[in-house]
């Protein structure tokens, strides 16, 4: 369970190192409202990392309760193993929030007594450090959680001795400061009640705290497996991050890709085929797929432009540290390796040659292509002619105005949530009318759409036939393969958008 912790953690900090590019985003919209201003530099790494929960995010300065504390506490065990948590068999007589049952599933609260989970009760400092604890015991069995060594508080007398473990270690840890005294020393006020945004800091504290610690063992470890990963499949270890792995638009599930610690170093393995749908080249969307050729365990890939000149090309044989770019000799540190008849490619070389920004986004880990445009200006409406139609369905739906061949509009509004509508009485999308809203965020040049729910008019004449239908967990994405200034217009879906003023 260690080794396959650190192993976890190891890929996580290699994922970031790998892109030359920093992380900075943009999307259109603020994670939250409300927040003071002393706090937005720990919100904003908390929002990054998908640790504020929906309920508390439009007013963080506001006091924390017992539901929103448990909320954030699933949130953190879902983002931080990936996997997600269930509602097991407990039951509450006073909630039926899921969260609130995935959070006593995990053994991260046991309620109130009598039944009772008392969900609007404001939370205390010292339950809130309990909790955590509780939390961090559950995604970490293994760590030392013993707070010798950490300085009193002056108020250690208030402090319930329940509660001590969860203070100190925190205390120790840097993850709960205290608060500050006339005289420079610090009391904890354990009864005292917490807002939103200093809990979910504590939260993010406790997040980086595990992180930095993971990395400290990793870098002591020295060693790690032996060999280069040939033919022999045990000949280097595997472990799973069990998170999802966003490649351009590509999603894979812990199933679908292989992570090797090779020589203490970290590798992320895609299937052959796989590895050449997601990197195929950006800004010309389908003519840039690679050309793959496989002989003697030597694999060929080759990226050409629109005149089908080879503008890329890597060589690299099954079981050989070495891969040839544009001819030049290059050491990949772990080279392709056959499991199960299949041949798995390493792609840190591929994140490093294409720039690739990396971001943790809803607990998975995403690579994009960087953005080669202000990202600012995605923010408005745009469609597929200069004209608003979306302001006129209702009268296409009545019949009064007719439908157009095909109308393609959406809207990234600053609140970072969106409204799409397609319409069409011809072509892909026969006498169809389809609105699609939700959330949107912009990584690099892809903008990622999620919490989706979608309406379909359909017809002659047009009927509803759904309306707002949640879409699930599942993601769309649009590649952002140009802009165009003086025109104010962007390309995507091979097709240029222009922006309309709503």
């Amino acid at each position: 369970m260690k080794r396959r912790t650190l192993i976890m953690f190891l890929c996580l900090t290699v994922f970031i190192s790998l892109v030359t590019s920093g992380t900075n985003t943009a999307e259109g919209s603020p994670a939250y409202k409300g927040a003071s201003s002393w706090a937005v530099p720990e919100l904003d790494k908390a929002a990054g990392y998908g640790l504020i929960t929906e309920r508390i995010k439009d007013n963080m300065s506001a006091n924390i309760t017992r539901e929103e504390f448990a909320e954030i506490a699933v949130r953190f065990y879902e983002v931080y193993t990936g996997r997600k948590a269930e509602p097991g068999n407990a039951s509450f007589s006073d909630t039926s929030n899921p969260e609130i049952l995935k959070a006593a599933n995990l053994g991260l609260t046991s309620g109130i007594g009598g039944g009772k989970f008392g969900p609007n009760q404001l939370v205390t400092r010292e339950q809130i450090a309990t909790m955590l604890v509780r939390a961090l015991k559950v995604v970490r069995p293994d760590a030392d959680y013993s707070s010798a060594g950490s300085a009193k508080f002056t108020d250690d007398n208030l402090i319930e001795d329940w509660a001590r473990e969860g203070v100190y270690y925190c205390a120790k840890s840097g993850i709960i400061k205290g608060i500050q005294n006339n005289d420079g020393t610090f009391r904890f006020d354990p009864d005292g009640n917490s807002s939103r945004e200093v809990a979910v800091i504590v939260v993010t504290r406790a997040y980086e705290y595990f992180i930095s610690e993971a990395n400290k063992q990793a870098g002591d470890s020295g060693g790690g497996t032996q060999g280069n990963g040939a033919r022999d499949d045990t000949a280097a270890d595997e472990a799973l991050w069990n998170g999802d792995i966003i490649i351009f638009d590509g999603d894979f599930t812990p199933e679908q890709y292989i992570i090797r610690e090779v020589n203490g170093a970290t590798f992320i393995y895609l299937p052959y085929d796989s590895f050449r749908y997601v990197f195929r080249m950006p800004y010309a969307w389908l003519n840039t797929y690679p050309e793959g050729q496989i002989k003697d365990d030597v694999i060929t890939l080759e990226w050409k432009n629109k005149q089908g000149e080879t503008f890329r090309q890597v060589i690299m044989q099954v079981g050989s540290t070495t891969a040839y770019v544009n001819g030049a000799p290059a050491d990949i540190k772990a080279g392709p390796f056959v499991k199960e008849e299949e041949i798995y490619i390493p792609i840190n070389l591929f994140i490093q040659l294409f720039e690739m920004k990396s971001q943790m986004f809803l607990g998975r880990w995403c690579f994009q292509y960087k953005e080669d445009f202000p990202q600012d200006i995605l923010t408005g409406s745009w469609s597929s002619s200069q004209v608003n139609l979306f302001t006129h369905y209702k009268d296409i739906v009545s019949g009064v105005e007719s439908m157009p061949s095909f109308y393609w509009y959406i809207a990234l509004n600053k609140d970072g949530s969106y409204n799409l509508f397609i319409a069409s009485s011809g072509g892909w999308l026969q006498d169809k009318m389809y609105f699609e809203k939700g959330k949107y965020k912009v990584i690099g040049n892809v903008i990622i759409y999620y919490d989706r729910y979608e309406t379909l008019y359909e017809g002659k004449p047009l009927m509803l036939q759904y309306e707002n239908r949640h879409m699930g967990d599942r993601l769309e994405f649009d590649f952002i393969e140009g802009y165009d200034a003086e025109e104010d217009k962007i390309k995507m879906r091979t097709s240029w958008y222009y922006r309309v003023n709503d």
